[in-house]
């Protein structure tokens, strides 16, 4: 997805976002655009959807329409060879969690489930070598396809991680790919009761005894500190946050039906 901050949307940006069906307000009248990845992350080059944030009340809204998908895609992982590692790991991991979470999310779609597990599957086996020689080629191209894997899995939805992580990134400037590798662990804790099986066939696909653990391990390889302390989320912002969460589209799909307090208990666990 496309991130981008508004400042005053407005009655005019109100009417574009997703849960008002402001899709049928885009039309083709808008001009072609090459789109070309510099990081393998959230894959938004071959996505039909935007994150606007509205900085007036620092909440991020989903925009969909099939016109927002770029003309022709350019994606050299030349070009992720030089990234800070700590940029790398970001988002290597958001491009994990979004296969992650659309491989789990509720719906009947067989394509998006095998593209997001053999997504998820490329993430496992290539970050861990990404992380030890930036300048992996074979590695880095196999990120580059996971990150766009995960854009394509996640039009069938997505998850509480999700929905967590968009609030930190808006009120606290929270790295978002960051935040969902801090979340992502305790939401699979969460949705366990009824997604075992599925988390199952991730841990079979990469070849692991356990998934969760698995994540942890992950997170460890990457560097990415386990709690939102870590990265000065102060405690009193969790029901505030919680708040914001609730009001995101993401967890509508997330396997596990989630109430407020059941996001706020998601937001104290990781702290």
């Amino acid at each position: 997805m496309l991130n981008v901050a508004i400042h005053g949307m407005g009655a005019w940006g109100s009417k574009l976002i997703d849960s008002v069906d402001g899709s049928s307000k885009i039309t083709t009248d808008l001009p072609p655009f090459i789109a070309a990845a510099t990081t393998s992350g959230t894959g938004s080059e071959v996505g039909r959807s935007t994150v606007i944030t509205i900085e007036k009340t620092n909440r991020k809204t989903v925009i969909f329409s099939p016109y927002l998908i770029a003309s022709p895609v350019i994606n050299d992982p030349a070009l992720t060879l030089d990234l800070p590692p700590h940029v790398t790991a970001g988002t290597g991991m958001d491009a994990f969690t979004h296969n992650v979470e659309a491989y789990l999310a509720n719906g009947y779609h067989p394509l998006c489930d095998a593209i997001a597990i053999a997504g998820a599957t490329l993430v496992v086996r290539n970050l861990p070598d990404v992380m030890i020689d930036p300048h992996d080629i074979t590695a880095r191209t196999n990120m580059m396809m996971a990150s766009m894997m995960g854009a394509i899995a996640f039009q069938k939805g997505l998850g509480a991680t999700h929905s967590l992580a968009h609030p930190l990134s808006s009120e606290c400037g929270m790295h978002h790919g960051t935040a969902n590798a801090v979340l992502l662990p305790y939401v699979l804790e969460f949705n366990h009761k009824v997604g075992s099986e599925r988390l199952n066939d991730l841990a079979r696909s990469f070849g692991v005894g356990d998934t969760i653990d698995h994540v942890r391990e992950l997170n460890t390889i990457c560097a990415i500190k386990p709690r939102l302390r870590d990265y000065g989320i102060m405690e009193e912002v969790l029901p505030m946050l919680a708040d914001k969460a609730i009001l995101d589209g993401c967890h509508q799909s997330n396997p596990r039906p989630c109430t407020r307090e059941d996001l706020l208990e998601l937001y104290r666990k990781s702290w």
